[in-house]
C-alpha cells in the first residue's frame, strides 16, 4: 500500500528536473558564482591582520549583528570574516529559491492544470509531493557540495576541509529545511498565493526572532531554526549539531506534509478558502478594485510585515547608537551634546542601509502586480476582462496605479515602523523629517525599477524574471558593497546608487527629478509595447 502511494516518484522527479532545468541552472549558477566569487575575493580584501581587526570591530557592532548574526569568539582569520558575512545572507537567498521551487511544484502545478493531467495516469497519491521534495533535496545537495568544493579552491586564509563542507552542506540543508516547511504550508492552503504568503510570514517571524535574540540573548537563537546556521561556528568549533537539527526538523516536516496530503481532498487544502459575496458593491466593479480585491491580503501582509520589521529594527536603535559601549574612552574626550550627536550619526548611517533594504522589499509586491499583466494572461485569469469592453489602457493603468501606490505605501509603513520603534526606546528621539528625507529620496529609484518591469512586460514578457534578478543584484551591491569593497562604479549599476547616503545627507533634488522623468519614460515605453504585442492567453 505504501509503495502504491509513492508510485512513479522517481519518474516524476526526472520529469520535474527536465521541466525546470533552465530555472535550476540559473539559480545554481547565480548562487555558486556569488558564494565562491566572494570567497575568492576575500583574501585580497582581508588578507592582513590589520584589515581583519578593522572589519571585526564593525561586525561586532549591534547594527551588524542584527544584519549578519553574532560572531563567535576570536582570534579571527579571513575565513571567519567570510563565514560571518555570508552565512545568513546566503541562507536568505536559498530560502527564496526553495520557496519558489516547492510552491510551484505543488500548488502552482494544480493551478495550471498540470497536476490533474499527471494524476490521471497511474501515479501514487504522494508521488507529486515526494518528487517535488526529492528534486529540491538534489538541487540543494549539489549546490551545497559545490559551495564546499569551491571553498577548498578559493584559497581563504583560515579554512579547513571540515569547515568548508560544514558551511557548504549546512547552507544546502538549511534551504531544504525551509522547502519542507513550505511543503507543509502548501498542504494547508489551496492556492499558491496563500502558500507563498504564509511561507514568507513564517520566515519573517523567524528572521525577526533571530535578530532580536542575537542582540539581546544569543543563546536563545538555538530555539529558532533560522538561527541554527549561525551556530555552525564555522572554522572555529565546526559544530555539526545544527545540521543534525535541520535534518531532524526536515524529516518531521516531510512526515507532516505527507500526513496532511493523505487527509485532504485532491486539489483542496486543509484550510478552506472562504466564499466571496455573490454580488459586488458599486465600489468593486472595475479593474482597479478587482486587482485590489485579489491582492489585498498579500498587500496587507506586506504592509504590516514591513512595519513590524521596521519597528523591530527601531527597537535596537538605543543599543546601536550607544557609542560608549564600543568606545568608553570617548566619554572622557567629548561632552554630552557631542556624544548625542555622534550617536545619532551612527543611527543615520544604519538607517541609510535599512532604507535601501526596505525600499527593495517594498518593490517586490509592486513588481508582482505589474508582472500579473503577463502571468494573469498566461493562466487565463485575465481572459474574462479581455472579453469585456475594457481597453488595454484602462487595464494597464489599473495595474500600474495599484503597483505604484502599494510599493510607496508599504515602503512608508516600513519607515514609520522604524520611526515609532526607534523613538520609543531612545532618550534623544530622531525627528520624523529625517526619516521622511530618506523616504522621499528613495521613491525615484523605486519608480525606475517599476518602469523597467513595465518595459519587460510590454516588450519582452518572457524575460520578466530578469527584474527580480536585477533586484537581487541591487540588494547585494547596496548591502555588501562596502564590506567587500566593491568599486564605486558598481553602485551606479542600479538607480539606488545615485542616492548618496540619505538620510545622512540631504537627497539631491535634481537627481530626484531626472530619475522621476526616466521612470515615467520607461512606463510610457512599456505601455507602447504592451499595446502592440499579442496577448499571452493560453
Amino acid at each position: 500500500m505504501v509503495n502504491e502511494q509513492f508510485k512513479k516518484t522517481f519518474f516524476l522527479t526526472r520529469f520535474n528536473i527536465k521541466r525546470d532545468w533552465l530555472k535550476i541552472i540559473i539559480w545554481a549558477v547565480a548562487l555558486i558564482a556569488l558564494f565562491v566569487g566572494v570567497a575568492a575575493k576575500f583574501t585580497g580584501l582581508y588578507g592582513t591582520q590589520t584589515a581583519i581587526d578593522q572589519i571585526i570591530k564593525t561586525l561586532k557592532t549591534p547594527a551588524m549583528i542584527s544584519l549578519f548574526g553574532k560572531m563567535p569568539s576570536g582570534p579571527y582569520t579571513t575565513a571567519d570574516v567570510f563565514a560571518s558575512e555570508m552565512t545568513v545572507f546566503m541562507t536568505i537567498v536559498a530560502v527564496i529559491m526553495n520557496f519558489s521551487f516547492i510552491i510551484h511544484a505543488t500548488r502552482g502545478e494544480k493551478e495550471t492544470g498540470t497536476l490533474e493531467i499527471i494524476q490521471s495516469y497511474s501515479v501514487g497519491r504522494l508521488s507529486n509531493l515526494s518528487s517535488a521534495l526529492l528534486e529540491n533535496f538534489l538541487i540543494n545537495l549539489v549546490i551545497g557540495l559545490i559551495y564546499a568544493i569551491g571553498l577548498e579552491f578559493a584559497g581563504l586564509t583560515g579554512t579547513n576541509t571540515n569547515g568548508n563542507f560544514l558551511l557548504g552542506l549546512g547552507l544546502g540543508l538549511a534551504g531544504f529545511m525551509f522547502s519542507t516547511i513550505a511543503a507543509v504550508i502548501a498542504q494547508l492552503t489551496d492556492n499558491s498565493r496563500s502558500a507563498t504568503i504564509l511561507s514568507y510570514i513564517i520566515f519573517g517571524i523567524m528572521y525577526l526572532a533571530r535578530m532580536v535574540t542575537d542582540i539581546s540573548h544569543p543563546q536563545a537563537t538555538w530555539y529558532i531554526p533560522l538561527g541554527w546556521v549561525e551556530k555552525f561556528s564555522t572554522y572555529k568549533d565546526n559544530n555539526w549539531l545544527p545540521v543534525i537539527l535541520m535534518f531532524c526538523l526536515s524529516f518531521v516536516m516531510i512526515f507532516i506534509a505527507f500526513t496532511l496530503n493523505n487527509h485532504r481532498d485532491i486539489g483542496s487544502g486543509i484550510i478552506a478558502t472562504r466564499s466571496g459575496k455573490s454580488n459586488a458593491s458599486p465600489f468593486f466593479r472595475g479593474p482597479l478594485s478587482l486587482f485590489w480585491r485579489l491582492n489585498r491580503v498579500s498587500l496587507i501582509v506586506w504592509l504590516f510585515g514591513l512595519m513590524i520589521l521596521g519597528a523591530t529594527y527601531g527597537s535596537v536603535f538605543n543599543t546601536i547608537g550607544d557609542i560608549l559601549k564600543t568606545n568608553p574612552l570617548l566619554k572622557q574626550l567629548l561632552n554630552t551634546q557631542a556624544i548625542n550627536a555622534a550617536n545619532i550619526l551612527i543611527i543615520k548611517e544604519f538607517l541609510a542601509i535599512l532604507m535601501i533594504v526596505f525600499a527593495i522589499l517594498a518593490l517586490v509586491p509592486g513588481l508582482m502586480l505589474i508582472n500579473y499583466l503577463k502571468t494573469g494572461e498566461e493562466k487565463g485569469y485575465l481572459e474574462l476582462i479581455h472579453s469585456k469592453p475594457i481597453g488595454r489602457l484602462k487595464l494597464f493603468n489599473s495595474i500600474l496605479t495599484l503597483a505604484i501606490v502599494a510599493a510607496a505605501t508599504i515602503f512608508f509603513a516600513g519607515i514609520l515602523g522604524l520611526y515609532v520603534g526607534g523613538n520609543a526606546v531612545m532618550k534623544h528621539p530622531i525627528a520624523l523629517s529625517i526619516f521622511m528625507r530618506g523616504y522621499t529620496g528613495y521613491l525615484s529609484p523605486m519608480l525606475i525599477m517599476l518602469g523597467i518591469s513595465v518595459c519587460l512586460v510590454g516588450w519582452l514578457p518572457k524575460l520578466v524574471v530578469l527584474n527580480y534578478g536585477y533586484i537581487v543584484v541591487t540588494f547585494f551591491i547596496q548591502y555588501f558593497g562596502k564590506l567587500i569593497k566593491l568599486p564605486d562604479w558598481s553602485k551606479k549599476i542600479s538607480p539606488f546608487g545615485f542616492i548618496n547616503q540619505v538620510p545622512v545627507k540631504n537627497f539631491d533634488v535634481s537627481t530626484f527629478w531626472w530619475q522621476i522623468a526616466i521612470g515615467i519614460i520607461l512606463i510610457v515605453i512599456g505601455y507602447l509595447g504592451y499595446r502592440r504585442r499579442d496577448l499571452l492567453i493560453n
